[in-house]
């Protein structure tokens, strides 16, 4: 957990660097963002933890039936609730803006982009989320931050520098859902082959 913490501390910073060489208005824009998706992020927080605890109690009960019903339905809830709050951030996204930038910046209307860009990700990221949660209960740990780092790293960056020279700063925005889904993908191939209910944490 520590360095999955890391591994995400440091690809934040890297696009940081990123955003910071697009110019003021953009740099706002994207740190108004941030803050908003701190708040896209909760419901598949909460929820996650919720999953890996009662997946761990499941598991330790030999209720393998109960682990599968946990896990669709954390994803069933996280995925509702993140798409309430995207559709509360896109029909008020102008006056959220405003409440952080102030009435009549420029950068609102580049905040609106970035978030019409890049916040649909964290419905890829919710699934992610609820699925680590569950391989996690069962000691799966070390997949999970290789998964997480590929999507941050080779994938996003991947993505980033080579869609650059075509549409600009837009390759920042997509990078995000381009990375998350990569990482949703990874996480549901390992999830559905079902190899990871071999490793038992009870001897």
């Amino acid at each position: 957990m520590s360095l999955q913490m890391v591994v995400t501390a440091t690809a934040s910073l890297v696009m940081i660097s990123l955003v910071n060489h697009e110019g003021v208005n953009i740099t706002a824009a994207y740190n108004v963002s941030q803050q908003l998706w701190t708040y896209l992020q909760l419901p598949a927080m909460a929820v996650g933890a919720a999953v890996s605890a009662m997946v761990a109690q499941n598991i330790g009960a030999g209720k393998w039936r109960r682990v599968g019903a946990t896990t669709k339905a954390g994803l069933f809830i996280t995925e509702i609730l993140i798409i309430i709050l995207l559709a509360v951030l896109f029909i008020f996204d102008r006056d959220v803006m405003t409440l952080f930038l102030g009435q009549g910046s420029p950068a609102i209307d580049v905040g609106r982009h970035i978030q019409l860009l890049a916040s649909w990700n964290f419905l890829f990221f919710g699934g992610t989320l609820i699925l680590f949660a569950t391989l996690r209960a069962n000691g799966v740990v070390v997949l999970p931050l290789v998964f997480l780092f590929i999507a941050l790293y080779p994938i996003r960056l991947g993505f980033y520098h080579f869609a650059y020279p075509f549409i600009g700063a837009d390759a920042i925005w997509l990078s995000f859902p381009v990375g998350a889904f990569t990482s949703l993908l990874m996480a549901a191939l390992y999830y559905r082959s079902g190899y990871w209910r071999r490793k038992s944490l009870i001897n």
